[in-house]
């Protein structure tokens, strides 16, 4: 493996893929006519009670705020802490600073970044490159710029790809696509500048490596690519990666008149309708069809719900 694969699998928080007991795929890996852009279709799950996992999958949400917010060298230190000593003070510190990070803000999409960056660890297997929570100088106030930084390497093409990533949730999909890709095409497609949508963000990458990386050999191979002094920052591909929540009817009614299938059902009748708005909106942005892009897609009772359950449990 070359030293910057080996740079890059150090970032990676492993998981088994837990989230995958609250959502289940209802069509994956669709490609978007006209497009690179791939689709994932998710729905809830439900227990043996028939009763819906939304509280259980904000629950689950939450505890992976520290893995979200906390620079992984931190939390390596904490742990190499516990192993020591036998003391978990360090980690229930490290959860309290989390915690402080996040704003309280009724309208926070914050519940909403959390879960695209478990999506892109449990499900893609790409590591974050920076913690963007860590960033904030105040957790009542949002952090400006993308919705999360995450990296790979392709041996193939001998190129890092650099994903940004976007979360949105409206209780309209047709509104939280829209939204969607008019927050993501500057990530992806501004040249580089000083002006560009990404400058600010690739700075506080190279200013901030060595609080993720804990390893100096790879923290000087990574920001090699970000360097515009460097040849190698002509080896780095914008990606984007977003996750797309909204309301569905139907959830309402379950129990009642629909169970769980029929709302999967609900959700599979209505790909291709979906498939075409995820493509027009796409397109709407001039060249924003030629990069690749994965997309979630999972509908809810209610996203306003799903926030003040969030805040709730977040407290």
């Amino acid at each position: 493996m070359e030293r910057i694969e080996k740079a890059v699998d150090s970032l990676l928080v492993k998981t088994k893929s837990e989230v995958l007991t609250r959502i289940e795929p209802i069509d994956i890996n669709l490609n978007i006519k006209d497009t690179k852009a791939i689709c994932h279709f998710y729905s809830l799950k439900s227990d043996a009670n028939d009763n819906l996992r939304v509280n259980d999958l904000i629950d689950f949400i939450d505890e992976k705020v520290v893995d979200y917010a906390i620079p992984k060298k931190e939390i390596d230190e904490a742990l190499a802490y516990q192993l020591e000593t036998g003391s978990s003070s360090k980690i229930v510190k490290l959860r309290k600073k989390a915690i402080g990070l996040f704003t309280d803000l009724k309208k926070t999409g914050e519940g909403g970044e959390l879960l695209l960056y478990i999506l892109i660890l449990e499900i893609l297997k790409i590591p974050q490159l920076i913690s963007k929570m860590s960033l904030k100088t105040s957790g009542q106030v949002h952090y400006h710029g993308s919705d999360g930084i995450h990296v790979d390497y392709n041996k193939k093409t001998n190129t890092l790809n650099l994903y940004w990533g976007e979360s949105k949730m409206y209780a309209s999909i047709s509104t939280a696509i829209t939204e969607c890709f008019k927050s993501l095409k500057g990530f992806l497609l501004d040249p580089y500048s000083f002006k560009s949508t990404q400058e600010r963000d690739l700075d506080l990458i190279t200013d901030n490596i060595t609080k993720n990386v804990n390893n100096k050999e790879y923290e000087d191979l990574i920001v090699a690519y970000f360097d515009k002094d460097n040849d190698l920052s002509n080896r780095l591909v914008y990606k984007g990666i977003c996750f797309i929540g909204y309301d569905l009817k139907d959830y309402k009614h379950l129990n009642v008149s629909k169970t769980l299938e029929d709302i999967k059902n609900k959700i599979l009748s209505e790909v291709t309708k979906n498939q075409v708005l995820l493509s027009k909106a796409i397109k709407t942005h001039t060249k924003l069809e030629t990069k690749e892009i994965h997309i979630f897609l999972i509908p809810f009772p209610s996203v306003s719900d799903f926030r003040k359950y969030y805040l709730e449990v977040l407290k």
